[in-house]
């Protein structure tokens, strides 16, 4: 997974740790701001320690048709895809799977000092659809977030 939805999630995906970001001072952006850098970039909750730490990841990607939410480990885990439309305020989901229809608030924020791997925007989705609600991501996105996942935690000892 590469350049695709799945290998951008991915990436975002490990760029942060639960509290890395937390105690930062940040800038709220404006809407139109907001809504440019919403898109095609990960957005992911923390950055794994370990092989199987947990991870939940948005990438809305409109070119593509849509977004993914995943859940999952660096290696393993399920993905949602939905379909959205937003104003650089409020998303709307439309959960396909499910059928389910929600709008959430958003607010970007650009945070002062970066947090761990580089981590420079907290994304706020007040009362999301799926996993948390903050997630962080890139400004300058530009990695391979699969390569970049996978070089976090130490190699798994392989079992005789």
């Amino acid at each position: 997974m590469r350049a695709g939805v799945f290998g951008y999630a991915a990436l975002l995906a490990l760029a942060l740790g639960p509290a890395a970001c937390t105690s930062h001072k940040a800038k709220v952006l404006p809407p139109d701001q907001a809504k440019l850098l919403l898109i095609d970039r990960n957005w992911v909750d923390r950055l794994p320690e370990k092989i199987d730490d947990k991870i939940h990841v948005f990438r809305f990607v409109p070119n593509m048709g849509g977004g993914v939410y995943q859940d999952r480990t660096i290696f393993a885990g399920a993905f949602e895809l939905f379909l959205f439309a937003q104003d650089g305020h409020a998303i709307k989901f439309d959960l396909v799977h499910t059928g389910e229809k929600r709008q959430s608030v958003f607010m970007i924020e650009e945070l002062e000092t970066p947090g761990k791997e580089g981590v420079d925007l907290k994304l706020t989705i007040s009362e999301s659809p799926r996993g948390p609600a903050t997630y962080y991501g890139w400004r300058n996105e530009g990695r391979d977030l699969d390569a970049h996942l996978a070089q976090l935690v130490p190699k798994p000892s392989p079992q005789p």
